[in-house]
């Protein structure tokens, strides 16, 4: 239970966030899910941002168009302390945009396919799988050679620019998945359609590459680090069966779940704009306490403002091609191993980005995915459903898919996961017949083949990964049934159907 005297309890599933400014701040907890005292500081901190933003307009009125602010925020039940803003925040704002607000990693995302495979299959081949899936990501299998011509396509256009530059007969590696799969039509499963544009590539030339040279990159298709994954599932349990018939979920489905996002690139460009707004910040002005910043969307810095959005475009971008070649990657090592099989994207969002809303408000979501009812939804094909809510859980454990209900009081908005309960250095220690039982339980493949003798004889090497996986291990995030129980109680979305692991990729 939350005794915190800086929260408010409204009812069973959500608690007011007092604070000085008056921001309508709403978190969604219920009282089973707890609440880390220091992340209710760090959001405390982060709302200190109003008072910035109106030193800023009296010292540079001509900086905005409109009269800025924070208008609503909302916080996810995963919430927990990150660096400034916390993982699960959601801030909605009027005439200026915050960088940091959706950390370095734009565009983290989930994305999950439908496969006509069957679990039992998967269970009785996990030796080759391992085996395969260790070739493709970690051992040179990815194979997608693009040319510079390409990769600027991709930057500038995303998944479409690809569609427009990449020739049938350019089938090499996992080209020859992406040219079989519908791809161009499965484009409005994809928030944006994958392909926000831009109208310039940030720093990238030497990324990119010569125009008609193909070569091959060690960013596209690379899962990344921490809690990211690639994860073979099984449909567990149906637990809406009309919505699950109309996206075509069915028991005992194998699904594919890829939680990534723009890897190096996002950290470049996400880093180099932390840098411009700290510089744009008025001289006359002390520089704020909580060390986040805004980008005005004013005449005086229209430039600026441009280029951060082309910068964020193409990280954006990046990550959606990211996910969608990480899963067919995926789709490659499972029909070699257990045979061809039909197979379709349900759904890819991002849960690191900015959306520009009609009414003129710019919503930032940190570690918080779109949850949007019917009528945002209407037009697509989620328009009877609600939009398609991926949330993981911990390594392990269950995920949840469920359908967004456009709640306006958590704006439109859910948990991306479970959330952290112990922090990775806390991971660290303790819990070892609880990690050694999870180890003997659950296939995990990574980069090293714990499998191999030469392997197991270097414990340096052998500890070294342990310790990575022991940081992501189930009992450092909080329990995932308070998370979805939260997210349908305070209707911001219906679980649809529970999936559980069968075996989980770790860069």
């Amino acid at each position: 239970m939350n005794h915190d005297p800086r929260l408010t309890r409204l009812d069973a599933f959500r608690l007011k966030v007092n604070n000085p400014q008056g921001i309508a701040t709403t978190l969604f907890a219920s009282d089973d899910v707890p609440v880390e005292a220091n992340a209710v500081s760090e959001l405390l901190e982060m709302l200190t941002l109003q008072e910035s933003v109106e030193a800023f307009a009296d010292a540079l009125p001509e900086s905005f168009d409109e009269a800025p602010g924070i208008e609503q925020v909302a916080l996810t039940p995963d919430f927990h302390k990150a660096r400034g803003v916390p993982v699960g925040t959601v801030l909605a704002t009027r005439g200026f945009v915050v960088p940091q607000a959706i950390g370095s990693d734009i565009n983290c995302g989930m994305r999950l396919h439908l496969t006509g495979l069957d679990a039992e299959t998967i269970l009785s081949k996990r030796e080759e799988l391992d085996t395969t899936f260790r070739h493709l990501y970690f051992e040179g299998g990815r194979n997608i050679p693009m040319t510079g011509t390409q990769r600027r396509a991709l930057f500038t256009e995303g998944i479409t620019g690809l569609l427009n530059t990449v020739p049938k007969s350019q089938d090499e590696g996992t080209w020859a998945l992406f040219h079989d799969l519908p791809i161009a039509d499965e484009l409005g499963r994809i928030d944006h359609q994958g392909s926000p544009k831009a109208e310039r590539v940030f720093a990238l030339d030497d990324f990119i590459g010569q125009p008609g040279t193909l070569s091959r990159d060690n960013q596209i298709g690379s899962i990344g680090g921490g809690n990211h994954f690639v994860e073979v599932q099984r449909v567990e349990k149906i637990l809406d069966g009309t919505t699950a018939h109309a996206w075509g979920i069915k028991p005992g489905m194998v699904t594919v779940m890829v939680h990534t996002g723009s890897v190096g690139i996002g950290h470049l460009c996400g880093n180099y704009y932390r840098d411009v707004v700290r510089q744009l910040y008025p001289a006359t002005l002390k520089h704020p306490a909580n060390g986040i910043f805004l980008l005005p969307e004013g005449e005086r810095f229209r430039a600026e403002a441009a280029l951060f959005w082309d910068a964020f475009h193409n990280a954006a971008s990046f990550a959606f091609a990211n996910r969608m070649f990480l899963a067919l990657i995926a789709l490659r090592g499972l029909f070699t191993v257990c045979g061809e099989s039909e197979s379709s994207l349900l759904y890819d969002a991002p849960h690191n980005y900015l959306w520009r809303e009609a009414s003129g408000q710019v919503l930032h979501r940190k570690g918080a995915c779109p949850a949007r009812g019917y009528e945002t939804m209407a037009g697509t094909e989620f328009a009877y459903t609600g939009e398609p809510v991926l949330v993981p859980g911990s390594m392990g454990t269950s995920s949840f898919l469920l359908a967004g209900r456009g709640n306006p009081e958590s704006l439109s908005s859910a948990s991306h996961g479970a959330g952290r309960a112990l922090s990775r250095g806390d991971a660290l220690h303790g819990h070892e017949a609880e990690f050694q039982a999870f180890l003997e339980r659950f296939r995990i493949v990574t980069p090293t083949d714990l499998r191999r003798q030469d392997v197991k004889s270097r414990r340096d090497i052998v500890e070294k990964k342990l310790d990575e996986i022991r940081q992501e291990a189930p009992y450092a995030f909080k329990g995932i049934g308070p998370i979805v129980e939260t997210l349908h109680g305070a209707q911001i979305a219906q679980p649809v159907a529970e999936l559980t692991p069968l075996m989980t990729i770790k860069g």
